[in-house]
């Protein structure tokens, strides 16, 4: 019988650690990802909302801008969220408007809503990065295989009888 030594499970032992660390680093970091939502509704003669980000902390002091949909030459209205990532603007009756929300690390949304009795926000998906991205992986999928795939030729070397 051929038992193992010592030194030959600690390889064993370092060589799992290598693949477990390999394996938790593909794992998207969901914490740290996050994009930015709005939330809009009219309220008598305004449109008020929050910006927040996906992972529930307020949008504070962020961009906000509101374009008059109806009235073909306008210009947006620019304003910021306050500590309580709120924003409010005032707005006639009956017209449509476009709330575009902007974050400093590039992040946005756009919501159209009309100034009418319960409204609801309809989100604006950007269609050139939707088409762009849509046959892409996420970038932590790739990188995660490639960690994975780099690991097979170790994986491999180790299977190899050695001779005694």
């Amino acid at each position: 019988m051929n038992i193992p030594s010592a030194s030959m499970r600690s390889n064993q032992m370092r060589g799992w650690i290598r693949w477990l660390a390999c394996l938790l680093m593909s794992v998207p970091a969901v914490s740290f990802a996050h994009g930015l939502l709005l939330d809009a509704k009219h309220v008598h003669d305004r449109i008020e909302g929050t910006v927040y980000y996906s992972n529930g902390e307020l949008a504070v002091r962020e961009s906000v801008e509101l374009l008059d949909l109806t009235t073909p030459i306008t210009t947006a209205a620019v304003a910021e969220t306050d500590d309580a990532g709120k924003f409010s603007f005032p707005v006639t009756s009956g017209h449509r408007y476009r709330v575009s929300a902007y974050a400093a690390e590039g992040h946005g949304v756009d919501v159209e809503i009309e100034a009418v009795a319960n409204a609801r926000p309809q989100l604006i998906e950007n269609e050139a990065a939707t088409a762009e991205q849509s046959w892409l992986p996420p970038a932590w999928a790739v990188i995660g295989l490639l960690l994975l795939a780099s690991m097979v030729p170790i994986a491999l070397s180790r299977r190899r009888p050695t001779a005694t």
